[in-house]
């Protein structure tokens, strides 16, 4: 089996070559470890990964490399003992060593077999009290952690594992203790914030269910003040925490490539980007020449592309002129905006076209065409699968619940016309993003909003009993 060093695995990036041999050093001596699965992987910095000693032993390897890998180290101990000390169950720490070259860092853990995350268990389930049932654990094991002063900052579901009857926390390295003993009302609430904010908006209904058993396993009474104010920063953290998430959606990281040229921009969805993407890519014109053509319009031209086994829609926005060119030449191209706002939708959890990637043509800092690519929705528009069915209250609702969600997030789409939704298989999906916009200001958000409903409304003139029944479902929308 090849044996890696760990100037071997910097250089691998993410392609890392498993099963390989690592050697190192422990308090014990020297030791071998077979990785067998890579779990998690920061390139030249972290590898966290499921290991075999030399005994045949599973163990969770986490690998730390570069100039602060000791301090990293060091730092995951520090909070592995901390949840330890606070009688949390955490996988045991078995050694910590260091490579046979002395260029990283080991921690060997317990490996829990067949262990799943609140998180996997969060995703495969639709069930509502299921939903409170993973909370309230969730709520549990927090309350008894801030009781004893210790406070996990990367607070998500997915560090909580299930093994057995036993839930775990894991990822020491973000977990800290408060100096003046248990966390006090407003640190504890900052912190439940953190946590509240990873889930859809959606779900903010299930809060004021599972918050009071927060406050009664720490011993607080319950307050609508309370409430109030966990509300009012779980807002302030979800918008943090959105704007990371969109700027992160135009560079280079774990999820998406991004290549920034003088000639052109260009971001992926790192998954997606095998040798046919790339050939794509490199020539959108060509794939489109050799497609489907959906729309062929002065302003935006849009083909259907058979992409190995994938179906993909390819969106490029034309330029029509000199003018409509220097107009365009500065700003963010209608790509990018389509782009952003599609993520925007992820982010929300609002169901819209799945991007794929995106590329503005340049020359320096001016822009020309762009292209924006995303998965192929299979199915009927609105306007056709509603007027033709014979019973369309289900599809009608859907439409109407899409419609609350966004109206919830104060988005405006800009050109809310019933062929902008296509009704898949699992539901409603929002089409055309370039000119949806999230208002700050709930004022400008309402005559947005308005323009947006009565341009849907329009599309049911010839079928008054439809128009009727859109106005019973949008009537609190409208008001």
């Amino acid at each position: 089996m090849i044996e890696l060093t760990t100037q071997d695995i910097r250089l691998a990036g993410r392609l890392l070559p498993v099963p390989f041999c690592l050697a190192g050093r422990s308090g014990k001596g020297r030791c071998r470890i077979t990785i067998e699965k890579v779990l998690r992987i920061l390139p030249g910095k972290r590898l966290v990964a499921r290991a075999t000693t030399e005994d045949g032993v599973n163990i969770l390897i986490k690998l730390y490399l570069g100039r602060s890998a000791k301090r990293y180290a060091l730092r995951e101990v520090r909070g592995t003992t901390l949840i330890h000390n606070a009688s949390i169950p955490t996988p045991r720490l078995l050694w910590q060593g260091e490579t046979d070259t002395n260029t990283g860092n080991l921690l060997a853990f317990e490996f829990l077999e067949d262990a799943v995350s609140l998180q996997t268990d969060w995703q495969h389930t639709m069930s509502r009290s299921d939903h409170l049932e993973i909370l309230r654990e969730a709520m549990s094991m927090l309350a008894q952690m801030h009781a004893r002063g210790v406070v996990q900052r990367d607070i998500h579901l997915g560090n909580f594992l299930r093994a057995g009857n036993q839930l775990y926390m894991i990822d020491g390295g973000h977990v800290e203790r408060h100096r003046y003993g248990p966390l006090s009302s407003g640190d504890s609430i900052a912190n439940l914030a953190e946590f509240f904010a990873q889930f859809f908006p959606r779900y903010d209904s299930l809060i004021p269910l599972v918050f009071p058993e927060y406050l009664k396993a720490r011993s607080r009474q319950a307050r609508e003040s309370e409430l109030a104010r966990l509300d009012s920063a779980l807002s302030r953290c979800r918008e943090v925490r959105k704007r990371g998430y969109l700027r992160k959606t135009l560079r280079d990281c774990t999820q998406f490539e991004c290549e920034t040229t003088f000639r052109r921009f260009l971001v992926c969805v790192r998954d997606s980007l095998n040798r046919d993407m790339m050939e794509l890519l490199d020539h959108p014109d060509y794939w489109m020449d050799r497609g489907e053509a959906l729309k062929r319009g002065g302003s935006a031209t849009i083909v259907r592309v058979q992409l190995g086994h994938h179906d993909l829609v390819v969106k490029r926005y034309n330029l029509k002129g000199p003018l409509h060119r220097l107009k365009r030449a500065l700003g963010p191209s209608r790509a990018r905006r389509s782009w952003v706002n599609a993520w925007r939708m992820e982010f929300l959890g609002i169901p819209s076209v799945k991007p794929i990637a995106m590329i503005e043509e340049k020359l320096g800092p001016f822009r020309g065409r762009a292209y924006f690519v995303s998965e192929y929705v299979a199915g009927r528009d609105a306007l056709a699968t509603i007027k033709t069915s014979h019973q369309p209250d289900d599809q009608m609702a859907a439409i109407s619940s899409l419609l609350q969600d966004l109206s919830d997030s104060r988005i405006s789409h800009g050109d809310m016309k019933a062929t902008n939704f296509m009704m898949s298989a699992t539901g409603p999906v929002i089409m055309d993003l370039d000119a949806m916009r999230e208002h700050r200001d709930a004022i400008s958000f309402r005559r947005a909003f308005r323009r947006d409903l009565k341009r849907f409304m329009e599309n049911w003139r010839d079928r008054p009993e439809l128009a009727n029944q859109f106005r019973g479902l949008l009537a609190d929308l409208d008001a």
